[in-house]
């Protein structure tokens, strides 16, 4: 279980650095991505209130310079605003003064589907088979261990 867990672990944090490189490499599909996001969730979030939208420092400073790509598609005046622990990327949106919030965040989208991520490795290797690598990896070591020991004696019985 704790291999399993583990696998799911590096999974995850390969799903982020992917992510963060792509988003990196291609910033204007990023950016074209958000919009389309944003312009889905329009109908759920454009209602008359304060309309808060919480993004990382660097989609903050984009948008704060494009702030009419934000604003022209709301009828409410949207406020831009960072989030104080930067995340990789999505946003964040809070209505009236914070009462209603959704968090369209890359890092809970994936914490969200962490449970479809399990079930998904669990298909692909199920718990015999991770049983039985961690027991061949466990022998691996401790048959290792046991030249090294041999050859350690070896190496003493020439030296005297």
């Amino acid at each position: 279980m704790k291999l399993k867990n583990k696998l799911i672990k590096e999974l995850k944090t390969s799903l982020f650095n992917n992510i963060k490189v792509n988003i990196k490499n291609n910033y204007s599909n990023y950016i074209k991505f958000l919009l389309k996001i944003i312009k889905k969730i329009k109908k759920t979030v454009d209602k008359p209130q304060a309309i808060e939208l919480i993004l990382n420092s660097k989609d903050y400073s984009y948008f704060l310079q494009n702030s009419e790509k934000i604003q022209n598609l709301f009828k409410n005046p949207v406020e831009i605003n960072k989030e104080n622990m930067d995340f990789i990327g999505g946003f964040k949106i809070s209505l009236g003064g914070g009462l209603i919030s959704y968090d369209y965040t890359i890092d809970n989208l994936i914490n969200k589907k962490s449970s479809f991520i399990q079930i998904e490795v669990s298909k692909i290797v199920n718990d015999s088979e991770i049983k039985e690598i961690d027991k061949d990896f466990n022998t691996f070591i401790q048959n290792q261990k046991t030249k090294i020991i041999e050859y350690l004696k070896q190496y003493d019985q020439i030296q005297i």
